[in-house]
């Protein structure tokens, strides 16, 4: 196989080679950084944890003044513990998936870094309204959690922490019964759970969560109800709302959803980015099959008659398939790797810009495998029906 006539002839027939080989470094670079958008994206809302698939979400607002928001709150738990679907009401500041909510700048020493995380205000039965169960350690007891009324005096000494928080603070070592710092006070770790992510869990801190033993109720007060009937979790929220709106002092539900509800409506951005990428894939997918075999009959009809001109010289019909395999494969390699480059240039960029890894080698490497293969099955559909006509129907027309 003479290497130097089959490079005569790429440079001969350079216009359609070089077009496809401009489609092959597209094709990669599109797909390359669309894949790792859609990995990131995947990513976000997998970290994000399904937390209280039985639980609802509340947040109610007192429109009086002059009120005791702390008894209120109080009584209006009773009211709801007293429905029969309902076994647990957590008050809970914020609700996890709630948006927005406390943080704390939490002090290491060695000269490391601050780090900056999510907190929630919360009782004993924060955890069993969650169904969370404890990696390591126990819960607050009753006796440990700061009532609401007694907040300005007590500060809570007790904390709760996440496992991705254990991890940094703390490797591979336990945490139990370790210090953590914050400017003003000191907390004692008694136990570390998993999953849980801050309220704004897109934020950056939200990664970093801990709990406090302690109550904050006032004119706005959020609950979390955890019902013992799954399949009554859709028609729960109204039995909420009667119950609370029949209590004597006025007030406001200004949220009153399945706690789910709020994780699908914060991730709503995420999923429909997500689909929208997967159908961008798939149709440009289609474009690039498209490309690839207008490009490869053109070429096949531009150089019809030099192919029957060869095989009438003597060359084996196998021997002129393996060179214009060859041939195309040398411009699909020279494409693959052109939009290989280019895909790690603008990698580089949407890491420093948005913060989105590049994919990995064996990801870039599978890509560029599949538009070998794609060339290669046009190229040898085309030849198959080049082989099958006569010499001199390629000669002559």
């Amino acid at each position: 196989m003479n290497i130097k006539t089959m490079m005569k002839f790429i440079h001969y027939r350079k216009l359609p080679f070089a077009m496809m080989a401009f489609i092959i470094a597209l094709a990669v670079m599109v797909l390359v950084n669309a894949l790792a958008v859609l990995l990131k994206t995947h990513q976000d809302i997998e970290q994000t944890p399904y937390l209280g698939a039985n639980t609802v979400a509340l947040w109610v607002k007192y429109l009086e003044d002059g009120v005791d928001h702390s008894a209120q709150a109080q009584a209006d738990r009773d009211a709801l513990l007293s429905l029969p679907d309902v076994d647990v009401v957590s008050f809970a500041t914020p609700t996890p998936y709630g948006g927005g909510g406390p943080e704390m700048t939490l002090e290491r020493g060695n000269g490391q870094d601050e780090i900056s995380v999510s907190v929630f205000y919360a009782d004993e039965y924060f955890l069993p309204a969650l169904d969370i169960e404890l990696v390591a350690g126990r819960n607050f007891n009753a006796s440990e959690v700061v009532p609401a009324t007694a907040e300005d005096a007590l500060q809570p000494t007790l904390v709760i922490i996440n496992q991705t928080l254990a991890s940094k603070l703390f490797g591979d070592d336990s945490p139990l019964g370790k210090t953590i710092q914050n400017a003003a006070q000191s907390y004692t770790v008694i136990g570390v759970l998993d999953p849980l992510v801050g309220a704004n869990f897109k934020a950056q801190r939200g990664k970093f969560t801990l709990v406090l033993p302690q109550q904050k109720l006032g004119k706005w007060t959020s609950m979390l109800v955890h019902t013992n009937n799954p399949q009554s979790i859709q028609s729960l929220s109204q039995k909420l709302a009667d119950v609370i709106y029949a209590q004597p002092v006025k007030r406001l539900l200004t949220r009153n959803e399945p706690l789910l509800a709020q994780r699908s409506l914060g991730l709503q951005k995420e999923m429909a980015l997500g689909a929208i990428l997967k159908a961008v894939i798939m149709a440009f997918l289609l474009v690039v099959f498209a490309a690839v075999w207008g490009v490869v009959k053109f070429n096949f009809v531009a150089r019809k008659k030099s192919m029957g001109i060869a095989r009438a010289l003597g060359l084996s019909a196998n021997r002129q398939m393996a060179m214009v395999t060859l041939e195309f494969s040398l411009v699909c390699l020279a494409g693959v790797l052109i939009g290989t480059l280019l895909s790690v240039f603008f990698a580089n960029w949407f890491n420093e810009a948005f913060a989105i890894a590049r994919v990995s080698n064996w990801l870039m490497l599978l890509i560029g495998i599949a538009m070998l293969v794609l060339v290669n099955l046009v190229v040898q559909f085309h030849l198959a029906q080049t082989q099958k006509s006569s010499l001199a129907d390629i000669i002559y027309h």
